[in-house]
Parts: structure tokens; C-alpha cells; sequence
């Protein structure tokens, strides 16, 4: 069956998720892409046109699919049964509404995240940590090292951190470090670390943002850790933020406009869009026995589709090497957090938390801020670090963009009968006008389409299906680009 031996964390909301292939009866399991499609005859590959819509909409992809049919992702909570060759569900934790006052309530998580850490180290002696400026992060930090003074765990840690030399990231979190007198490795981020990402996000099936995978290919191969330990959940699950909004906010999973950009023409959006609305909601009153309110549905969807296909998945190129686990996400932490009021899931909850761990790292100001968390007064001078740890939009702007327009085939994109090749045009001549260093829409957006230009070119991949152009379509490349323009010069202005 091949599936990896270190993933028993299926129950767990955040897990590691392997591709496999529907292809044979009995499924075989692996972490990267490029090894599921090894084993099935070409005849058989077909682009997943559905997958394509939903990561120019969502940067992700939607339930189960990849942009091959015949392959998947394992399902969210779920387990393979061998025997019975199909999956096992486990239960949805439920969510609540308990009131507690927030110290109480810091310390009881504490002591859930304290028992969850200890069980994902096991019997490994050199733990890694992803540790950036921020809060999630620094939880885990915290209590790691409290596992070590008391002894529980008596092995070696090592910081890992990533960013460019000014950012507060990189600067905070190798203050931690020295605190707890860890071992830190610093991987700078730079233009070729970001064009590297342009071919390692094909080993997960091209199906995230190409930057979004960061320097974890410098983490994989490194040789001094045994298992490497993330609290990317932290602030969905301890703050009830996705994205920076509030969890009350975030909108439906599909968009009510699933093709923004006018990138894709019209009859394709409408062949597909009731399926992704079906695909993103399928979990309710099925697999999920809870009732819930509809911001709690919500919820359980931004995990199973944006925390699951977006978040692990680049953290699947680290998986791939060594076993990642994610703090916060076993079905304890998760049933405790989701219990609470919405009012203890928030700032309150970390501003209690942050001062119970070792080493006064809650005095360690906060990467995005520059300023100790829960603080605002306006008096504290604030370094002058860098809250972003890159410069993705410059770099990809400038000293990429002759492998972008290199790599980039709009003929390639154009031949596969779902563009519109006038919007396609208007909007690749527009992009590199932007003068941010931060990315935009459509930074993250020529980044996937050249990634996807070199995964179709890599697989002989084609559509099955060429759609007509519609009136729509006209009226898109028309009226989108020339928003856009306006909403550039605009932006523009305003980041001087």
C-alpha cells in the first residue's frame, strides 16, 4: 500500500495528505506527485479543468482532486482500510460556545499543547522547528522548550528560519533561539531561492502558488534534524483568523464570481460552478454529524479545503524528507478550541498564553507590528525591521521576469481551449507594472500560470473539450483590464 509509516495522524484536522491514483484498485500512496504519475499509462492522464477554475479563484484547490483525474488527495479525516478497500471517517470535532475567563482558558490549552507536542516527538531525539516572528510559532517554541526543562524531552532542537536579512522575522526568531540556546539555521530568502520554487512546486502537482513554498526545500534536505514541528494553524484555530479575517467574515469557499480576472472563458466558469459549490459544502450532514451555525460550517470548510490544500501542501515538500507535524491540530486541541466563545478564540486568548511560557519571549515584539503583542501604545519606537520577510512581487517583477516570459507560453495556455486569450494577453502585459515589493492578485497569478505552463508541457497534458467564446468573454477583456490599470496606478501611488 505504501503509505508512510509516520503519518498516524489521520484524525487530526491538520495531517500530511498523500496523492494517490484511482487508476488501479488497490491505491498506492506517496507524498509526491511526480511518483503517482509515474504509474499511470498516458493514455490516461486528463487535465481536471474543474481543479484549473478553482486555483486561479482560491489559489488552492477544492475537496479531493488534482489537476489529473485519475489522482487524489487523501481525504480529510479519513483513513484507508485495506481490507475493505475503502475509507474510514473519523468524527468532525464539534464546535461550542463555553465562556471562560481567558487566563483559564490559556492555561488549559496549554497544557493540551504541551501533551500534543510530547506526542509527536515520540522517541526522536533532534526535533526541528519552523519559527518565524510571529505568534503561532513562538507558542510552539515555548512550550518545546518548557519540555526540556522539565525534562520530558531530552533531545537536541534546531530553529529553522527563512527571510530576507532586514525582517523582523529573521530577527526575532533568532532572538528565541539564543534565549533558549538553541542551534539556529538561517536560509536566506532571494531571487533564486523563488525560481527554484517554480520546479519544486511540481512535486506536488503544481497545484499551489509557486512562492508559497518559501525556503522549506533548504529545511527538507538539511541533515541535523529528525522530524520537524509547525504551528501554521495557530492562528485559525487559537485566533479564529483566516487570511486576517475574522472567522465570522470569510466568505463562502466559492466565490459568487469564480473568474475575477476574466481569465477563463465563461461557458467553462458555468459548466463547473454548481459542482464546486457541491465539492466545497459536501461535508454537511454527511460526514459531519454536527449541527452547527453557518459560520461553524464555514469553518470546518477553511480547514478541510484552504488549511489542508493550501497550507500542507507546501509543507509537503518538507514531508517528503522528514515527518511534519502541525501544533494545535489533534482532535484534543481541536475539540477545546472550537468549544470556546468566539471572544476567547482571539487576542485575548494569546496575550494570555504568551506570558506563561519560558524565558519572557512575550516581551519578543511581534513580527507584523513591531511591537509586543497586545500592546498599543503609540509611544513605543518601533524597530525598524521589516514586517514581510521577502520582496516575492519586486523579484518576480524584475529579476524573474525573464523566466517568467520565457516559461510562460501563451500559446501552450491558449491551445487548451478554457483561456480568454484577449484577457490572458492584456493582463500578462499589465502585471509587471505594479512597483510593489509585496505580491498582488496578479503576481500570484503569472506565478501559477507559469508553473502550470511548465506542468503541462512536462505531462503533454491537453483539454478534452475547447469552449466557445461568449459576449461575456468580449465584455471581460475589455472592462477587467482596464480596472485593473486603474487599481494599479492607484496602488502605486498610495505604497511611495
Amino acid at each position: 500500500m505504501n503509505w508512510p509509516s509516520w503519518i498516524n495522524t489521520q484524525d487530526h484536522i491538520g495531517s500530511q495528505y498523500p496523492y494517490y491514483s484511482t487508476y488501479k484498485e488497490q491505491p498506492s500512496f506517496n507524498l509526491n506527485f511526480n511518483e503517482i504519475m509515474k504509474t499511470i499509462p498516458k493514455g490516461d492522464i486528463e487535465l481536471d479543468l474543474q481543479s484549473v477554475i478553482e486555483i486561479l479563484m482560491r489559489s488552492y484547490i477544492i475537496g479531493d482532486k488534482t489537476l489529473i483525474k485519475p489522482i487524489k488527495r487523501t481525504p480529510w479525516l479519513a483513513e484507508y482500510n485495506a481490507g475493505l478497500n475503502e475509507w474510514n471517517y473519523f468524527d468532525v470535532p464539534p464546535h461550542g460556545n463555553k465562556m471562560l475567563d481567558s487566563k483559564e482558558a490559556a492555561i488549559t490549552l496549554k497544557k493540551i499543547v504541551y501533551e500534543e507536542t510530547l506526542n509527536f516527538i515520540g522517541n526522536y531525539k533532534r526535533v526541528g522547528i519552523l519559527l518565524s516572528g510571529g505568534m503561532d510559532s513562538r507558542i510552539l517554541a515555548g512550550v518545546l522548550r518548557e519540555t526540556q526543562i522539565n525534562k520530558d524531552f531530552n533531545g537536541e532542537v534546531i530553529v529553522y528560519n527563512w527571510g530576507t536579512t532586514d525582517s523582523r522575522d529573521v530577527w526575532y526568531a533568532k532572538q528565541i533561539a539564543d534565549k533558549y540556546n538553541w542551534d539556529y539555521k538561517y536560509f536566506p530568502l532571494n531571487p533564486d531561492v523563488l525560481k527554484e520554487t517554480f520546479h519544486l512546486v511540481q512535486k506536488v502537482g503544481a497545484e499551489i502558488i509557486p512562492y508559497n513554498l518559501h525556503a522549506m526545500n533548504a529545511v527538507a534536505q538539511d541533515p541535523d534534524s529528525d522530524i520537524i514541528l509547525a504551528g501554521s494553524y495557530g492562528d485559525t484555530l487559537g485566533r479564529a483568523e483566516y487570511n486576517g479575517i475574522p472567522l465570522k467574515n470569510v466568505p463562502p469557499i466559492v466565490f459568487g464570481n469564480a473568474n475575477k480576472l476574466g481569465l477563463l472563458k465563461e461557458e467553462l466558469i458555468q459548466d463547473h460552478y454548481t459542482q464546486m459549490k457541491t465539492d466545497s459544502m459536501n461535508y454537511r450532514n454527511t460526514i459531519d454529524q454536527h449541527r452547527r451555525e453557518e459560520y461553524q460550517y464555514r469553518e470546518t470548510e477553511y480547514q478541510r479545503n484552504h488549511s489542508r490544500r493550501y497550507l500542507t501542501t507546501a509543507m509537503s515538500i518538507i514531508a517528503m524528507e522528514k515527518p511534519l507535524f502541525q501544533l494545535f491540530t489533534s482532535p484534543k486541541a481541536v475539540e477545546y478550541l472550537w468549544g470556546l466563545d468566539l471572544s476567547i478564540r482571539s487576542d485575548v486568548l494569546y496575550e494570555s498564553i504568551l506570558p506563561l511560557l519560558p524565558g519572557d519571549i512575550s516581551e519578543i515584539p511581534w513580527a507584523r507590528t513591531g511591537k509586543v503583542f497586545g500592546r498599543n501604545d503609540k509611544k513605543v519606537i518601533v524597530d525598524t525591521g521589516k514586517s514581510a520577510s521577502h520582496e516575492y512581487g519586486k523579484w518576480l517583477r524584475t529579476d524573474l521576469k525573464g523566466f517568467i516570459d520565457k516559461e510562460l507560453d501563451l500559446n501552450s495556455l491558449s491551445g487548451l481551449g478554457i483561456f480568454n486569450e484577449r484577457s490572458l494577453e492584456k493582463i500578462y502585459k499589465l502585471w509587471p507594472k505594479a512597483e510593489t515589493s509585496s505580491v498582488n492578485k496578479l503576481d500570484a497569478t503569472i506565478s501559477w500560470l507559469t508553473a502550470f505552463t511548465i506542468f503541462i508541457k512536462k505531462n503533454n497534458l491537453n483539454s478534452a473539450v475547447e469552449y466557445e467564446k461568449v459576449l461575456k468573454d468580449r465584455i471581460n477583456s475589455i472592462i477587467i483590464p482596464s480596472k485593473i490599470e486603474g487599481y494599479q496606478i492607484l496602488r502605486n501611488k498610495i505604497r511611495k
